[in-house]
């Protein structure tokens, strides 16, 4: 199935490709051969000796042109007594390799019984050299109509002037879609949620791990380093004490300074829990279950300890 769509697509461009390249050569044998047009000088009308006033008279102009140009517009002027009746449709005929058929389809309606007098057609014609062509309307007779059904008279419709669209209205409106647009997204942007705190981004991550070593998704050993990580980058970012380039002994050595910010009692804690993560982590020794347990605590009392006064604290850290 997917071979026989695939032939089927490339069958289907191989024809549009040809055909696109079979128009190109007519429209440069076109442009070569000259831009002569073949337009009758009168126009044809459905007119008959037995047209009442106000019955739609057809009006068709046929004629050929060059590929290399093609009809812009046109415009019908009536003669006395008659009126155009709708708008004038330009449309393409047969297609003859170097030249393209066009139709100017127009209606009349008399307005008065008698003779109605010729008018014209004016052509606008693209190409090298732009033109516009006038054409010839003949005229024709009306007469008033035998009868008037359910007492109307048939006279010629109103005709329907199209307004141009209001283009500067449009324009006003997309500008001001556009501003409201922008303005919605500036203010969404503008709402997003602040970041939480470290101490409540550190107490949530510690309640995390709480959570991972209860369900065994986080072994013991593991839950250790998870928790030095923590503690570690808690005080670094709180303080600004180096961390990373510190070890436990010298990390200790300036909490426990005369210079440290973290409060006295939190530190005997620091040092015992730190001490043990090293021995897991470095010695590979058995993790203390009860003990880590205690520590997750400790380290969670410790951050509550040491939270700013300005975060709804009464004391401790600065």
């Amino acid at each position: 199935m997917k071979q026989l769509a695939k032939w089927f697509f490339l069958l289907f461009g191989a024809l549009i490709f040809i055909g696109a390249a079979v128009y190109f050569c007519g429209w440069l044998l076109s442009l070569r051969a000259g831009e002569s047009v073949l337009i009758p000088e009168t126009a044809a009308l459905s007119a008959t000796a037995e047209t009442e006033v106000g019955e739609p008279v057809l009006g068709t102009l046929r004629f050929d042109l060059p590929l290399s140009r093609s009809v812009q517009a046109a415009e019908v002027r009536p003669g006395d007594g008659a009126v155009l009746a709708g708008a004038v449709r330009i449309e393409r005929g047969a297609w003859k390799f170097t030249r393209q058929g066009w139709n100017v389809v127009f209606d009349l309606r008399a307005l008065r019984a008698g003779e109605i007098a010729p008018g014209t057609v004016l052509l606008e014609l693209s190409g090298k050299t732009p033109e516009t062509v006038e054409r010839k309307i003949p005229g024709f007779s009306a007469k008033l109509a035998a009868s008037v059904p359910n007492g109307e008279l048939k006279l010629a419709d109103a005709i329907a002037i199209e307004k141009p669209p209001p283009w500067g209205w449009i324009a006003a409106g997309a500008v001001f879609g556009l501003a409201v647009l922008a303005l919605v997204i500036r203010l969404i942007l503008n709402r997003r949620v602040p970041e939480p705190p470290l101490w409540e981004r550190t107490q949530k991550a510690i309640g995390q791990l709480k959570t991972g070593l209860a369900s065994g998704d986080v072994r013991p050993e593991q839950g250790y380093i998870r928790l030095t990580d923590l503690v570690r980058s808690y005080l670094e970012e709180r303080y600004g004490i180096p961390v990373s380039t510190r070890t436990t002994p010298e990390f200790l050595a300036d909490v426990n300074g005369p210079d440290s910010p973290l409060p006295k009692e939190e530190r005997p804690f620091l040092r015992e829990f730190l001490e043990a993560a090293d021995r897991v982590k470095f010695a590979a020794l058995a993790p203390d279950p009860e003990l880590l347990s205690a520590a997750l605590e400790k380290a969670a009392a410790l951050v509550e300890a040491t939270r700013p006064v300005d975060e709804g604290r009464k004391g401790g850290g600065k």
